[in-house]
């Protein structure tokens, strides 16, 4: 069983479902536990795009702390072993987020939390049932309805019991009272030192008023007038949302931003580049009217939490576009720039795929002012990623640098199209066969050298192409008889030096660069020697006072060198 999402990290009432009881019964378990102080993790099975986006805005309307987990299920298995599943679910979960939350009450996802709830303080508790007079009862049935499955405590010293029953749920047959069975079993061995026994003046399924718990057991959670009466005044997951015109979609910056298996919330320090994101989102809120700010991991976000809110709900979404995250005409999608304080706001998406790209009219009157002040950053070692400083090329000869971009990004996958070992190999090749042509100088990307190994194996087979990686794009882009990239960010910054930049794929800054074919890269370089190096600069210096002053939103911060003007034009 694959699990991942987020692992909790304190004491939680925890409940696991499939997406379709997460629909029914979710916000009321949530809103009713929150109401009474009470952290929450939540396992999902099977879950679907609508159950993310309404555990996301569950998180939004509550002030407890929420986790949730997510696995799928054989789909082989039919359906009255899938309900069995179901059932067991939290017990096959619990040893892995016992040692991370150190106390879990597993509860019923049908239940309300009536009352404050106080952990036992004991290693163990459970709802022992006393069924050996009840006529018609036996065997199977009867072994299983020993124990009440709906309130069951442990805390990380008791993590073999943990295990002993996930371990005894697989062996067992995939039918009803297959938890309960193994529960039973289990509780049967731990010493009565180390166990506490819940009682129905804890957990009733009669909804008597003053009990802790209310468990809608059988048919009562869909027939019982005073169960429903009460889930129904929990169950306010509209009502919360729908009076916010503007929703920011904030991704969470101590997780990563896409989907890794099971993470833990980090207790590091933010890195600064993330650090900016949330000073982005805040200036967003302090700054729209009537706005609302939902954080959740990143890949978590899809389109179908728009359908929680009125059709002219104005969403701002993070690090995705239209044509993936398929909006409707109020979305708008944002996203960081190379200069990390910078953001873009925009209709159809970001980079390469904005529509803000068609719109540079280099006709336009311009000042130098942004060009200069960014240009100053940068010698100053300003970048995305950190140099290692004064680490440049001994070369006297002439030579292309290639910063390379990591293969599995998103500004490849969208913005272009050609792969980084298409684009790697062919440059290679014709660097071999350009006698007396330039060197190629790849450098493989800081954030994850590992991803660069097949580029780097494609480059170790030729002679007139390396790879390196300790330089400093300051040292090197200046001696550079041109940068060569896809779409990197490295080909903006090199802007700033006066290089002649080449782009093979779609970018923000793509309509004042050469434009590459990998397919003639004999022109392309022709292009590069016969290329008008004053009209560039007069490019790249009108280029850079619209997207400075007309495209990006900045945030305040003392990095920005345009912090004293205080640019935030949002909306």
């Amino acid at each position: 069983m694959e699990i991942f999402g987020e692992l909790p990290t304190k004491p939680v009432l925890f409940a696991a479902c499939d997406s379709r009881y997460f629909f029914e019964h979710g916000p009321a378990f949530i809103y009713s536990a929150n109401d009474v102080g009470s952290d929450i993790h939540i396992h999902i099975v099977d879950p679907i795009p609508e159950a993310y986006s309404i555990a996301a805005v569950l998180n939004s309307t509550t002030t407890v702390d929420i986790s949730y987990t997510f696995s799928f299920s054989n789909p082989d298995l039919d359906e009255h072993q899938r309900r069995t599943y179901y059932a067991c679910i939290r017990f096959l979960v619990l040893p892995l987020l016992l040692p991370h939350a150190k106390k879990i009450l597993t509860l019923d996802i049908d239940c309300l939390i009536m009352r404050a709830v106080a952990f036992p303080t004991t290693e163990c508790a459970y709802f022992p049932r006393q069924v050996a007079d009840i006529e018609g009862v036996s065997g199977w049935i009867k072994e299983g309805s020993k124990v009440a499955a709906g309130a069951v405590y442990l805390t990380d010293a008791a993590l073999n019991v943990a295990d002993a029953i996930a371990k005894t749920i697989n062996t067992l047959e995939l039918k009803w009272y297959a938890d309960q069975i193994a529960l039973s079993a289990i509780f049967d061995q731990v010493p009565v030192q180390f166990v506490s026994h819940f009682d129905e003046s804890f957990m009733d399924w009669g909804f008597v008023e003053g009990t802790v718990i209310w468990t809608g057991k059988g048919p009562r959670k869909y027939n019982n007038e005073k169960y429903l009466e009460r889930k129904k005044s929990f169950d306010r997951i509209v009502k919360e949302v729908m009076p916010f015109q503007n929703i920011i979609l904030k991704p969470r910056l101590d997780l990563p931003f896409k989907q890794m298996g099971l993470v833990r919330k980090s207790d590091a320090e933010i890195p600064e580049l993330r650090i900016f994101w949330h000073l982005f989102a805040e200036g967003l809120e302090n700054t729209l009217d009537n706005a609302h700010t939902i954080e959740m991991p990143r890949w978590m976000f899809n389109h179908t939490i728009q359908t929680f809110f009125p059709q002219d709900t104005v969403f701002f979404v993070p690090h995705v576009e239209k044509h993936n995250w398929q909006g409707n005409e109020n979305t708008l999608y944002y996203m960081q720039t190379v200069f990390p304080w910078l953001f873009t706001i925009d209709t159809e998406g970001w980079g390469g795929g904005a529509g803000f790209v068609h719109d540079y009219n280099p006709e336009e009157s311009f000042t130098c002012e942004a060009f200069d002040a960014l240009k100053a950053y940068m010698i100053a070692g300003g970048t995305k990623f950190p140099q290692p400083r004064g680490k440049g090329l001994d070369i006297d000869e002439e030579f292309i640098f290639v910063p390379l971009q990591l293969p599995h990004d998103e500004t490849i996958r969208w913005h272009a199209d050609i792969s980084c070992e298409q684009f790697v190999k062919s440059l290679c090749d014709w660097a071999e066969k350009k006698h007396n042509g330039p060197k190629v100088i790849f450098k493989g990307h800081p954030i994850n050298l590992e991803s660069m190994a097949p580029l780097k194996n494609i480059i170790d087979h030729y002679e007139n192409s390396f790879y390196l990686t300790e330089l400093d794009i300051h040292e090197v882009i200046p001696k550079a008889s041109a940068v060569y990239v896809i779409n990197s960010g490295v080909g903006q910054e090199a802007m700033l030096y006066d290089a002649k930049v080449v782009t093979f794929g779609r970018c923000e800054y793509m309509p004042v660069t050469i434009q590459g074919d990998i397919k003639v890269l004999d022109s392309t370089w022709q292009m590069v020697k016969e290329d008008d190096l004053e009209q560039r600069k007069y490019l790249y210096r009108s280029w850079y006072h619209w997207y400075v002053n007309k495209v990006c939103y900045s945030v305040p911060t003392p990095l920005n060198p345009f912090f004293d003007s205080a640019q935030v034009p949002y909306g």
